[in-house]
């Protein structure tokens, strides 16, 4: 069965044009609410269309005084704001190009990406994400570096002479709004004009730089308008970065629609900002499992016969708004499945939630029914750099199945190649990589682009995404093990926070998996042995599985993965290689006894 997502074109096709036509069409409605880290009483600052675009001419004016000009790039190294994107949108106005790096990296990643980059202009969070760079600033500005912009006052001493810098307040001060000298810029840039450069994960090795133009972002915005199905009322939570690019997919379908945003800079402030009442949220699953956790403890807490109901109801609702159970008792159950969880649920996310998505990562399907249970819709939808951040989605209005990716983009052509490798080919893809090394093997001879993630097509017609090629784990027995499914089934049951497999080249697959301390004091406390206890709950967790996939080892690593820097990505994904190198003889050790039991 063959089918695809909706679409309906924006008719302005470079994201400097949609600045200037939703300027026109919306002027005075409030675009943007910016929470300044900090506490609960910290400023709340309202931007409208109006002002948005003016700050976009500003910086664009600004950024042609200090000498960037067309093909040029900008260092981005800081947490979202209103300026991040308008400098952005500034220079792409200008056809020039925006690095985007993430503000947590350490000073050597952060140096070792500038150097590749070559930027004209940096533009820092503080004086020290300028600190990170200052070791390398003369290298830069020898290489082409001319002016930093950081929101307060560097000092000279740490700033190589020459180096013009600028506060925020110089870059964004001037004449009102010039909206039809905006617009003669940006009728300038095509679409093959740059969007972004982006880095990815770095999972497997040294992150590559993905250029991204005008072309792929609208194309990606174009096929979430009616999937996602939000509208000019609608406001969300912003509070994915920048670095990452479905950051700037919501916001940029925010700014075609017309629609608000509450934006935060970092995920401390993702309480304050529900309590601005948004309408849908857009998460990698992380936060949503920590919802989830946190509800279910409060279940948990209730007296052992309401616990008993609340868990029965919340089944039983599942049973109906997911696999379409008429009971009547299931339907009894689901409401009381509402007033006893759903309530909760709805009040801590602010109150007017009507949708949540997910991407960035696979959502369990234990997650994916828990919300939809409660009537609150989950929209999963896949993507990645190189696509502009869609290939897939689930339907808001309209089908959505747990563990699927939902259905492609019509602006994607899609094949599979013989062992699985998902392929593309089409208006979303990538204009190229920064070094040209990275694009060796990155497409067929026919210029399909390899996505290195196995993926198939059900009897329906969604997208099922089964894990990446390279993490494939071929033990010695020749069984074939593809690993995230199995992790996702474990990373997401009590009292695990994630979970990766092991085994290549071994007869049998054992597990690394992060649990909490205290989880695990408790556990030494009662008697029982620690990695024996937990290994019969994570084989639970994964019974769906064949026998030879699920683990007969474990190592218990404490904490949560993001509590280890050094083992996770900024976006938090696990590093396989730095985690094997992180335990050590521990991995040989599970493997040097007598096989345990099955």
């Amino acid at each position: 069965m063959t089918r695809t997502l909706p679409i309906e074109r924006f008719p302005e096709r470079t994201l400097p044009r949609l600045v200037v036509s939703a300027a026109r069409r919306a002027p005075a409605k409030t675009f943007l609410r910016h929470l300044a880290p900090g506490a609960p009483a910290a400023p709340v600052r309202a931007l409208t269309f109006a002002d948005f675009a003016t700050g976009v001419w500003r910086a664009a004016a600004f950024l042609r005084s200090a000498g960037v000009r067309a093909g040029e790039r900008l260092l981005m190294l800081a947490a979202n704001s209103p300026e991040w994107q308008m400098l952005s949108l500034g220079a792409q106005a200008l056809r020039a190009e925006p690095a985007a790096v993430f503000d947590s990296l350490a000073a050597e990643p952060v140096q070792g990406i500038a150097r590749r980059v070559r930027p004209r202009l940096a533009f820092v969070g503080s004086p020290a994400q300028w600190a990170k760079l200052a070791p390398v600033a003369p290298e830069l500005a020898a290489a082409g570096l001319a002016a930093v912009v950081c929101p307060e006052p560097l000092e000279p001493s740490a700033v190589p002479a020459g180096l013009r810098t600028a506060t925020l307040d110089e870059v964004f001060s001037g004449e009102g709004l010039e909206l039809e000298a905006l617009e003669a810029l940006a009728r300038a840039a095509g679409e093959e004009e740059p969007y972004l450069l982006v880095f990815t994960s770095g999972t497997t090795g040294r992150p590559k730089g993905v250029r991204i133009p005008q072309r792929a972002m609208v194309h990606a915005i174009d096929g979430g308008h009616l999937a996602v199905a939000r509208g000019p009322d609608d406001v969300g939570l912003h509070f994915l970065p920048f670095a990452h690019i479905a950051g700037h997919a919501q916001f940029d379908l925010a700014l075609a629609e017309t629609h608000g945003l509450v934006m935060i800079s970092r995920r401390e402030d993702i309480e304050r900002g529900l309590s601005f009442g948004p309408t849908y949220l857009f998460s990698v699953p992380l936060v949503y499992e920590k919802i989830r956790a946190a509800v279910e403890a409060r279940v948990a807490g209730l007296p052992r016969p309401l616990s008993a109901l609340a868990h029965a109801a919340v089944a039983a609702a599942a049973r109906v708004r997911v696999d379409g159970s008429r009971l009547a008792r299931d339907r009894v159950l689901t409401r009381v499945a509402d007033r006893l969880v759903g309530k909760a649920v709805r009040a801590r996310l602010g109150g007017n939630v009507r949708g949540l998505f997910a991407g960035g990562a696979p959502a369990a399907p234990a997650l994916f029914r828990f919300f939809e249970a409660l009537g609150i819709p989950f929209v999963e939808l896949y993507g990645m750099s190189e696509t502009a951040g869609l290939i897939s989605s689930n339907l808001f209005s309209g089908e959505r199945r747990p563990g699927s990716a939902g259905v492609p983009t019509p602006d994607h052509e899609l094949r599979f190649a013989p062992d699985g490798e998902l392929l593309l080919r089409g208006p979303l893809l990538l204009s190229g990589y920064l070094e040209r090394e990275d694009e060796a093997g990155a497409f067929t001879e026919d210029g399909f682009f390899r996505t290195g993630d196995l993926a198939r097509l059900d009897a329906e017609g969604f997208l099922r995404v089964e894990g990446r090629k390279k993490s494939l784990l071929v033990l010695s027995t020749g069984k074939k093990v593809t690993p995230e499914p199995i992790e996702l089934a474990i990373g997401s049951a009590a009292p695990f926070q994630g979970a990766v497999l092991l085994g290549e080249g071994r007869p049998f697959v054992s597990a690394a998996v992060f649990v909490a301390a205290e989880e695990t004091a408790r556990l030494v406390a009662a008697g029982k042995d620690v990695a024996e206890e937990l290994l019969q709950r994570a084989r639970e967790a994964c019974r769906g599985f064949s026998d030879y996939e699920r683990p007969r080892r474990l190592v218990v690593i404490p904490g949560a993965p993001q509590d280890h820097p050094m083992l996770v990505t900024p976006t938090l994904k696990v590093k396989r290689e730095a985690l094997l190198a992180f335990l050590g003889p521990a991995v040989a050790d599970l493997y040097a006894a007598r096989e345990g039991r099955a």
